[in-house]
């Protein structure tokens, strides 16, 4: 059995759009090194005020890997939605994958039911895990767009 932690905190990285930008690619970058190397797989769903996020993998470093991220000082008020076994991975390729809110994948949030500012504090994790697999869709079909393009 796999485990799988949902999770939410607020935004506390500095800067305007472009240096949380910046930071945000730095902080993926580094999630997947260190969830590459400690066999962690998830999905982060972020924008100016929250980071909700999955992780899932061994229980012992699903735990580690969330006590480092509640320990960081971009994030505030780490609050778990939900901590469980599963039989597999939902994001067996993606060390972490990402997905800012911005207006190319509004479309994706609207399906769900957001319209206005995520408020993770009245999402459930089943709303955060459907959600953050329509954005993985999203993405992989975009990337598969552009090769085509190519």
């Amino acid at each position: 059995m796999l485990h799988q932690l949902v999770y939410y905190s607020r935004n506390t990285v500095p800067g305007g759009d472009r240096a949380m930008l910046i930071n945000m690619r730095e902080i993926l970058s580094v999630s997947q090194r260190n969830n590459s190397r400690d066999g962690i797989t998830g999905f982060l769903i972020f924008d100016k005020t929250w980071f909700v996020q999955i992780l899932e993998g061994e229980r012992g470093q699903v735990t580690r890997t969330y006590d480092r991220i509640a320990r960081d000082t971009r994030h505030a008020a780490a609050t778990i939605l939900n901590v469980r076994d599963v039989p597999g991975r939902l994001f067996p390729n993606w060390t972490m994958g990402g997905a800012m809110r911005t207006p190319e994948v509004q479309e994706v949030y609207l399906q769900h039911g957001f319209g206005g500012p995520l408020d993770p504090m009245r999402l459930t994790s089943e709303q955060v895990v459907t959600l953050a697999l329509d954005l993985q869709a999203y993405e992989v079909s975009r990337r598969q767009g552009q090769k085509l393009a190519s």
